[in-house]
């Protein structure tokens, strides 16, 4: 049967001017119909080639639903709070603002953290970070607090705190004297006085609720996450891989804005009268 179907393509190929295309089409979905079994036949013979292309098809696939995903994300994206009185890295008018959650005894947190500090103090120009809190325990809704407490009196320091718990994450998790949290404090430089006094402020525990319920209202409920100019990027990613996704959102986002402005503004009414 396969030696039929061979030939009736080779008469075709042969005669291409005379022969009908439907009819050919017609032939051999009749002789597959006939004898299935030499499809069967033809993929076990050729069966690295099919799994090639059948790897090739899901990749494509899941390329084609990332694309609709983010397009659909930069379409509803989301509109954070931005505090006026929180530490923030980078410059205000950057067109490019990361919020970040983040919880500090995560692991890739601290990968995460490195990354997207690193682009905010290297290219201010082009990003403003904003870190936010999504703590996954006690341990860690602790280190926030002190965080956000130090903020109040020195930002500066609070970001000496940041790195230096995310450096010692796996000391500050088995520690519980709290002499590791000490030595970090006394190592950024803290005030023991002004931080005791900070620690205590309804401020601070504001800040920690305020970013949970937005984090809820955006249905983030892993760490670290992050806001692109309000779309999500959900963990850790490579610097090159998430300058990258950046690169994309803004493209896109410019793209956007400039069919947008392109349609223009009309009355209705007026065009109704015309």
């Amino acid at each position: 049967m396969l030696k039929r179907i061979m030939l009736i393509l080779s008469v075709a190929v042969m005669f291409s001017g005379c022969v009908n295309k439907q009819m050919l089409k017609e032939q051999i979905a009749e002789a597959i119909r006939e004898n299935p079994q030499i499809v069967l036949d033809a993929l076990r013979e050729k069966k690295m080639d099919m799994l090639v292309i059948l790897e090739q098809g899901i990749s494509e696939r899941e390329k084609l639903k990332r694309a609709a995903r983010l397009e659909a994300e930069i379409q509803n994206s989301f509109k954070p709070r931005i505090w006026a009185g929180r530490p923030m890295l980078g410059n205000v008018d950057a067109p490019v603002t990361i919020v970040e959650y983040s919880d500090f005894l995560c692991p890739y947190c601290s990968k995460a953290a490195s990354v997207v500090s690193k682009l905010a103090i290297e290219q201010p120009e082009k990003y403003r970070l904003v870190f936010k809190h999504l703590p996954m325990n006690e341990k860690s809704r602790k280190l926030a607090l002190f965080f956000e407490a130090i903020a109040l009196f020195d930002k500066e320091k609070a970001y000496k705190f940041h790195d230096l718990v995310f450096g010692h994450q796996k000391e500050l998790y088995e520690d519980n004297s709290g002499a590791v949290l000490a030595k970090i404090i006394d190592e950024a430089g803290v005030d023991h006085d002004l931080l005791q006094k900070s620690i205590n402020s309804m401020q601070v525990q504001e800040y920690l609720l305020a970013d949970e319920k937005e984090a809820r209202a955006f249905k983030i409920n892993a760490t670290p996450t992050f806001l692109i100019n309000g779309v999500v990027v959900r963990g850790y990613l490579p610097a090159e891989r998430f300058e990258k996704k950046v690169d994309l959102i803004l493209e896109k986002t410019t793209k956007r804005t400039t069919a947008e402005a392109q349609e223009g503004e009309a009355c209705e009414d007026c065009l109704n009268q015309m």
